[in-house]
């Protein structure tokens, strides 16, 4: 699947079927905020048809690895972002694209090197940890950035070993990774911030839509967004 390059950037969201109602939150926050900015892309490893990585190492979605296809999917043209479902907009993403250095081959949030809370996160998923963790659940990507079109083929995001390698980009130079506002990927029951200045929620360990993370820092922000949303579709379905 290649998905034709057009002037408003795309967001690709992360989808695995476990966390549907994730996905559909996080779509409505970007959504509501800016429907004409930019287009959204559901990313599901079944509707990439060159995709078969199967190399044996442990995956806790269904987009652990697909995040580094969307240079290829985008044609190598333009500018692209991913974000993880379990995410939640509170500003315009348009806004965090005019703070990238158009230079960089990506653009993230260089989160510090940090224990978890737990070893357990989420739907009973082993939590790991390693250097650059959550650096790529929020991710600008230069498509047409010469490391990105050279390694970024399918051969190799479908056969390089060790994967990890690719959520520490390593296949770039330090250099070549822009800076990100940490706003923009503020980690639930991690960082506290005034939430008038907040552009995204990160629900890393595990977001209100399951049981065990009903109460976080900001579980209250996810669940008022989700009335909003079954608010706004019932009145949807009730128009048309």
């Amino acid at each position: 699947m290649n998905i034709e390059n057009i002037s408003k950037p795309k967001i690709f969201i992360g989808y695995d079927h476990r966390e549907h109602e994730a996905y559909e939150i996080c779509k409505y926050s970007l959504t509501r905020l800016g429907y004409y900015d930019f287009e959204i892309v559901k990313l599901r490893s079944e509707d990439i048809s060159e995709y078969n990585r199967n190399t044996g190492e442990p995956q806790s979605t269904d987009f652990t690895f697909t995040r580094f296809w969307l240079p290829y999917l985008c044609n190598y043209k333009g500018f692209s972002i991913f974000v993880d479902c379990d995410f939640l907009f509170l500003k315009n993403p348009i806004e965090m694209m005019k703070e990238i250095d158009k230079n960089k081959a990506v653009s993230v949030v260089k989160h510090p090197r940090y224990i978890p809370n737990s070893k357990i996160k989420m739907d009973d998923i082993q939590q790991n940890t390693y250097d650059r963790k959550n650096w790529s659940s929020l991710m600008v990507f230069n498509n047409s950035h010469i490391s990105n079109k050279t390694f970024l083929q399918p051969n190799n995001l479908n056969t390089h070993v060790p994967g990890l390698h690719f959520h520490q980009f390593k296949w770039l130079n330090d250099d070549d990774i822009g800076n990100l506002s940490i706003k923009w990927n503020v980690l639930d029951d991690y960082y506290y911030m005034n939430r008038n200045e907040i552009g995204a929620i990160h629900y890393t360990d595990g977001g209100p839509w399951f049981k065990d993370y009903k109460k976080t820092m900001y579980s209250d922000i996810w669940r008022k967004m989700k009335d909003e949303f079954r608010n706004t579709e019932e009145r949807y379905n009730l128009v048309y």
